[in-house]
């Protein structure tokens, strides 16, 4: 079964996390007909999710840089695809994930990501911003659960 966020579907560029462990994370996303570079943006979305999961939620998580990407020559893409993400290092202001792609039949993309981190300030407020992205995270990871998920929980997009 898979769980749409109730955040705005155009936005949220996951279907589902389906797995979450301490230095991993693997989601699902269905395209229909969309341009190629969604992927990129689906990696990232799911890069920042395990960032945010691992700092509680207590600090702002953004893209800065994608490198050593690996792209599928595809103008259009369409079906289930599994995105896996791995941190490959971390500290206090930043994490650098290995993330890929696939369709499991004829799609690959891959590459580095680089997220940095920053408080929470005036432009964006703390309560506000840790609340919207527990809120899409627990909607990703379960329709019943709401606030913070366990490391140990395990959910299956299959269910």
């Amino acid at each position: 079964m898979l769980i749409q966020s109730k955040a705005d579907p155009n936005f949220v560029m996951l279907d589902c996390i389906c797995d979450i462990q301490s230095n991993a994370i693997k989601g699902i996303k269905t395209f229909y007909q969309a341009p190629a570079y969604l992927a990129i943006e689906s990696c990232a979305q799911l890069g920042a999710f395990h960032a945010r999961f691992k700092l509680d939620f207590c600090r702002h998580v953004f893209f800065i840089n994608v490198k050593a990407y690996t792209l599928y020559p595809a103008d259009v893409i369409h079906g289930r695809f599994s995105i896996t993400g791995t941190c490959l290092s971390r500290s206090s202001d930043a994490f650098l994930y290995a993330i890929q792609i696939t369709n499991n039949k004829d799609f690959f993309n891959s590459g580095k990501f680089l997220f940095g981190v920053a408080d929470y300030d005036e432009r964006f407020d703390k309560f506000q911003m840790t609340k919207h992205y527990q809120d899409i995270f627990s909607d990703l990871v379960s329709p019943k659960s709401k606030g913070r998920i366990l490391l140990s929980d395990r959910r299956n997009c299959n269910a």
